[in-house]
């Protein structure tokens, strides 16, 4: 890569950092809030689904703002959305008679952030000139999991030591980071977005039976990495009756790490092992995970299983995106909005059903239904590996 470009690759890593605080903070100050402002579950649930549905229209709505008008707004718009996200969700709430009201409309602006970075890093860091695609994707994507671990151990540490009480105050602090992610955006050389770029093969992929393959693969993929992420907390401490802190940071944080890690030692061997054989395991072991979190009783033998989905789903988005990219050589950088909207409908769903399940039948039954997300991404990953060697067979007949 060259050498003028290496500061724009790790802003797109501080970026990343930053999606991962947007999109676990809430997770972490799920009970604060609940008991601060007697929120139920499903209202806990919606207000992360919410994310991912703002999420969604972004991805919809403003993709071919990217086209339009280039990487280097879009990152300073998703900053100062982040900003401002942060903002109203720490102190309007507490200044107001409707604080779920308030709670849902910082949500919209941090979803607002989350979602143009969605759609900007990954092209971003594709367009970059360097031939290694695939591992750039993957450590891309390990520093969303080192962005979730900070959150989790620096927001449950700080609520140990000023008080549930004063979770606005954490999130006050967080808002350092959309700050430097504007400053940085202003600076950082960025290439030339590829307008129109095989806009009329964009049309005709919605008619291959694969690209519908890869958007279930990622759907159900961003179920099961999101549904442990958003509830592992609560119910480490609803349901297995944890400490708070041990529940977070020996639970949600050791999740962080072992999605990281899973990233980044697909990166270091990515010559050795393929990336659909990390995702093909990973998919079967967080069946597994599902399982033995929802049906033991063991509180330390439900915190392995809840970081082990960590490992497990590690590669299932990130994965997506890759292997999508190399099936249709021909689609452009639009191909990751389409698979993000995907993805942001299975965060939207996943941990919204889990919530609902929740209410009426606890977090156990919640947790064991979810199983049922990594089953079926299993099955699109065994069908795209049926597809792929059918197509290698063709090309040396």
């Amino acid at each position: 890569m060259q050498n003028n470009y290496k500061l724009t690759k790790y802003t797109c890593y501080l970026f990343y950092i930053l999606q991962g605080t947007l999109l676990n903070i809430t997770p972490v100050l799920f009970v604060p809030l609940k008991e601060q402002f007697g929120l139920s579950y499903m209202q806990l649930g919606t207000l992360v689904s919410i994310n991912f549905a703002v999420q969604l229209g972004v991805d919809i709505l403003l993709s071919k703002m990217v086209d339009k008008k280039g990487y280097r707004l879009a990152l300073q718009v998703s900053a100062a959305a982040a900003f401002v996200g942060y903002g109203i969700f720490a102190w309007m709430p507490g200044l107001s008679d409707v604080p779920y009201v308030w709670l849902l409309i910082g949500m919209v602006f941090m979803a607002i952030g989350s979602g143009y970075m969605e759609i900007t890093i990954s092209p971003l860091i594709h367009a970059l000139p360097d031939k290694a695609k695939g591992k750039n994707m993957a450590l891309l994507h390990s520093f969303y999991a080192w962005g979730q671990l900070l959150t989790v151990i620096v927001t449950t540490v700080m609520l140990a030591i000023i008080g549930r009480e004063n979770w606005h105050l954490i999130v006050t602090g967080w808002m350092i980071f959309p700050v430097v992610g504007f400053i940085l955006s202003c600076i950082i050389p960025v290439p030339d977005v590829k307008n129109g770029e095989n806009s009329s093969y964009s049309f005709k992929i919605f008619k291959e039976p694969m690209f519908i393959v890869f958007l279930l693969m990622i759907f159900f993929g961003a179920c099961s990495e999101n549904i442990m992420v958003q509830w592992s907390s609560a119910y480490m401490e609803q349901a297995m009756g944890l400490n708070k802190v041990i529940g977070d940071i020996a639970g949600m944080s050791m999740f962080a790490v072992m999605l990281g890690a899973c990233r980044v030692l697909s990166a270091m061997t990515e010559k050795k092992i393929k990336l659909y054989h990390y995702m093909l395991y990973g998919s079967l072991l967080a069946i597994v995970c599902y399982f033995v979190v929802a049906l033991t009783s063991i509180p330390a033998l439900a915190l392995v299983f809840c970081a082990l989905t960590g490992f497990a789903t590690a590669m299932l988005w990130p994965g997506t995106l890759v292997l999508g990219a190399d099936y249709f050589p021909k689609a452009g950088a639009w191909l990751f909005a389409y698979l993000a909207i995907a993805g942001d409908l299975g965060g939207v769903f996943g941990p919204w059903l889990t919530g609902t399940v929740a209410d009426k039948a606890g977090l156990s039954a919640g947790m064991l239904v979810s199983a049922i997300f990594p089953v079926i991404s299993t099955l699109c990953i065994l069908i795209y590996l049926k597809k792929n060697r059918d197509n290698k067979r063709l090309r040396k007949l």
